[in-house]
């Protein structure tokens, strides 16, 4: 027994209704997980420049140019530095103090950086550490996390 007309279209309205509802729920599971990162940096010694974050993804470089970056003002040895729509998963940071604003770190005729530098995880450069690494400097991102605590030296 074949369904009247009428109800043929209601089905098929129902069944759009579905495919639309589904269609929407899957948009807003894709962009309700990007979140704002926010690095609060302190230390730096001067409001002179910028302060600059490159943020990086497993796979990356952290001694290189950074996936994304941001640069904030500095005021009273304090910046705020925000990378927007980030997905969930590991990163690592690294600030530095862009006295002369050249977008660059700068290094003096042994290679050494000129300039004050922070790296997410509580990384710090010294005789034992290392250079920095993905591994070294990762953290977890989540729309829960909590703003990044940087500190230059």
């Amino acid at each position: 027994m074949t369904p009247p007309p009428c109800s043929m279209r209601a089905i098929a309205r129902d069944r759009c209704r579905i495919a639309l509802g589904a269609a929407a729920l899957l948009l807003s599971i894709g962009t309700a997980c990007a979140a704002t990162l926010d690095i609060d940096v302190s230390g730096f010694a001067s409001a002179e420049g910028h302060a600059v974050a490159k943020l990086f993804i497993p796979g990356d470089n952290v001694l290189g140019p950074g996936r994304w970056q941001a640069t904030a003002p500095i005021a009273d040895g304090h910046a705020r530095l925000t990378f927007a729509n980030v997905e969930p998963g590991s990163y690592a940071v690294v600030v530095f103090h862009d006295r002369n604003d050249s977008g660059a770190i700068d290094h003096n005729a042994l290679r050494m950086p000129v300039e004050a530098l922070g790296f997410s995880n509580g990384f710090a450069l010294g005789m034992l550490s290392g250079l920095p690494s993905f591994e070294k400097l990762k953290f977890e991102f989540t729309s829960a996390t909590p703003p990044l605590a940087v500190r230059v030296n």
